[in-house]
Formats: C-alpha cells, sequence, structure tokens
C-alpha cells in the first residue's frame, strides 16, 4: 500500500505562501485607501485638482518623473560597465513594473534575466544588481542626515540640528571605515566575518534554525567586489545622491503643481518629510510601496498645516507624485518588457537562420534544405 505524504509538496507550500501574501496585500490596500485616506481626503476634490492643473505644470512633473526614472538607470549601470542610459532606463522601469505589482523576488529574476539577454555575464549581473540594491538602500538611510543637515546650515531648524547631524553621521562613517578596511584587508575581513559567525549564530540558536557560514559568504563578496568598488563606488554615491535628490524635486514640484503653496508647506518640511518617508518604506509591506508612502506623506503634510482647506490639495499632489513615480512605470515598464521579448525573439530567429545557412547561401551539411 502506497504510504500517503503527511506534508504537502514544497512548490504547493510555495503556492500557498504567494497566495496568502498577496491576500494580505489586497486586505492592506483595501484598508489604505478604502478606509484611512477618505478619512483625511476627498477623493473626487483631489481629482478635481489634478484635472484643474495648468497643462505645463503637469509635463514639468511629468519630465521631471521621467528624468528620475534615467538617473536610476545611471545609477544601475554604475556596477554594471557597459549598461548604457537606454537599457539601464528599461531595466528600471521594467523591475519597478514588477516590483509594484507581484510580491516576492520575481523583480530581482527579471532584472537578471534582462542582464543576460544583453550578453552580461552571471558573476557581472548578480554582482551589479547587488551593489546597487546596496547603495540604493544605504542612500535612503542617509537621507535623514542630509536633510537635518541641509535644515541645519538654512537655519530651517536651531543649532543643534548640526549636533544631531554629526551624531547620526558617526554609525555612518564606522560602517564606511569597516566597509573599506574590509575590502583592503584578507585578515580583518576574517576577523568581521568570524564575529559575524558568532553573533548571527546567538540568533539563529534562540529561533532553532541553523546558522550560515557569513564568513565565507564575506569572503567571497570581498573577492568578487572590491575591484569593481574601489573603482566605481564614486558612481554608485553620486548616481544614488542625485536619483533620491530627483525624487524630491518631483515631490516638491507635484505639490507646488496643484495649488499647494511655500507658505503653507516651506520646503523644508518637504524635504524632512520626504527623508523620514525614504526610511520607513524599507520596510516591505506591499509590492513597491503601495499605500505606505500616501498615508504617511497626506498624514505628515496635512498634520504640519494643520488647515483643512488644504487636504484635498495635499492629498491631490501626493497622487500626481505617486502616479509619476509608483504608477506610471508600471504600463511603461510591461510594454518595455514586451518589447524586449519581441526584439529577443527576433534575434534568436536570425541567429538561428544564420546557423542554417551559410552565407553562400548553400544549405549546411547535415542541416535542413
Amino acid at each position: 500500500m502506497t504510504d500517503v505524504p503527511t506534508t504537502p509538496p514544497k512548490d504547493m507550500r510555495e503556492r500557498g505562501k504567494s497566495l496568502a501574501m498577496g491576500l494580505v496585500v489586497i486586505a492592506w490596500l483595501v484598508f489604505v485607501f478604502g478606509y484611512l485616506l477618505p478619512q483625511v481626503i476627498d477623493y473626487q476634490a483631489a481629482a478635481e485638482a489634478i484635472v484643474n492643473t495648468p497643462l505645463p505644470w503637469l509635463l514639468v512633473v511629468l519630465i521631471s518623473g521621467i528624468l528620475g526614472w534615467v538617473v536610476e538607470g545611471f545609477a544601475v549601470g554604475a556596477f554594471l560597465p557597459g549598461l548604457d542610459a537606454r537599457r539601464g532606463t528599461a531595466e528600471y522601469v521594467s523591475t519597478a513594473a514588477i516590483g509594484s505589482t507581484i510580491p516576492g523576488p520575481i523583480k530581482l529574476a527579471v532584472a537578471f534575466r534582462l542582464l543576460r539577454d544583453w550578453s552580461f555575464t552571471t558573476e557581472a549581473s548578480v554582482l551589479g544588481l547587488s551593489l546597487n540594491g546596496l547603495f540604493s538602500q544605504a542612500s535612503k538611510l542617509v537621507m535623514p542626515i542630509v536633510a537635518i543637515l541641509v535644515l541645519s546650515l538654512t537655519g530651517s531648524i536651531p543649532g543643534w540640528g548640526l549636533l544631531i547631524a554629526a551624531l547620526l553621521c558617526v554609525p555612518v562613517a564606522l560602517g564606511a571605515l569597516v566597509s573599506v578596511w574590509v575590502l583592503r584587508s584578507e585578515a580583518f575581513a576574517r576577523r568581521v566575518g568570524a564575529f559575524a559567525n558568532r553573533a548571527g549564530g546567538a540568533v539563529m540558536r534562540r529561533v532553532h534554525r541553523p546558522a550560515p557560514d557569513l564568513s565565507d559568504q564575506l569572503l567571497g563578496f570581498r573577492d568578487a567586489a572590491k575591484d569593481i568598488l574601489f573603482a566605481r563606488a564614486w558612481r554608485g554615491i553620486v548616481t544614488q545622491g542625485i536619483a533620491r535628490s530627483a525624487g524630491f524635486v518631483t515631490l516638491l514640484l507635484s505639490l507646488r503643481a496643484v495649488g499647494v503653496p511655500a507658505e503653507v508647506l516651506p520646503v523644508d518640511v518637504v524635504l524632512a518629510t520626504y527623508a523620514a518617508v525614504m526610511v520607513i518604506t524599507l520596510i516591505p509591506i506591499a509590492p513597491g510601496g503601495a499605500g505606505l508612502p500616501e498615508v504617511l506623506y497626506i498624514g505628515i503634510f496635512t498634520a504640519v498645516v494643520a488647515d483643512p482647506a488644504y487636504d484635498n490639495l495635499i492629498g491631490a499632489g501626493t497622487m500626481l507624485f505617486r502616479g509619476v513615480t509608483w504608477f506610471l512605470p508600471i504600463p511603461v515598464g510591461y510594454v518595455t518588457l514586451v518589447v524586449h521579448q519581441r526584439r529577443r525573439g527576433r534575434t534568436r530567429t536570425v541567429e538561428t537562420m544564420d546557423e542554417v545557412v551559410p552565407p553562400d547561401g548553400e544549405p549546411s551539411t547535415g542541416e535542413v534544405a
């Protein structure tokens, strides 16, 4: 008699997890857009504010958002020598579309597949995507320090803001120094790896999970990444800094476009809020962070303004910003993927024909005539 398995197959468990994650995301979005935000803004009034926005302003916001995509494309190429601006932008909007609509790691798989189709090696693709992700997350964590520093220098907050910025810089500077020393010294990298193994092992034992060998992983990453980091780290820092700045400019323009004046919502408040949202939204609650940024921007801005007459305009500005930076890349990204797949199919067809029919026009021996 055949034994009946007592546990479901792994693929069924994975599908069950994906389904559960999808249901949680849907419930979150319904809660945010169906219950929470309507307590603050009127969707119809916000939509009318966007419709009534002068066309030149809408074009300015749109161009600012598209330039942000291009800058993100340059950031993707910072650690992928040979990736031009066109393909870097295509990579960004394609993966943004996937990441904004499908939970899970499919976004990384699509990014990797695109790079392989463009003849990047497996090692270069994995390393480039990993370094871009690390620098992107780091740039968002640094945003509050930059915001406090700028606000202090412009006098928007008291002088103690400089002290706060300096204190926040300490762990960032220590992390940077440790990273550089790990790249320069294998012995120091081994010591850091051993410490990480002890710390990670203690945590894993408490949750009854096997501890990974972080020392070997660190040394492997160091050997793979040190040359490109020494050569191109400055590109990653500059492009990520410009990318974060482009997002702030697009947010500011969106608010001004719908009629929220600087007297009501000053630049320093917008910058501080943008920096805070960058850090908070590192928590992946929903694909592409849907729902959480809207709640944070609208909640913080309306609380600061404290004038219900501007609530719908603030909602309109936030929706316009999210429309350009989150929603619009979705259709553009999927169209980009479709076009890429068709071009790839035609290229493979031509390559196959070249293999079957030699240049003299006679079928090669053993091939189809």
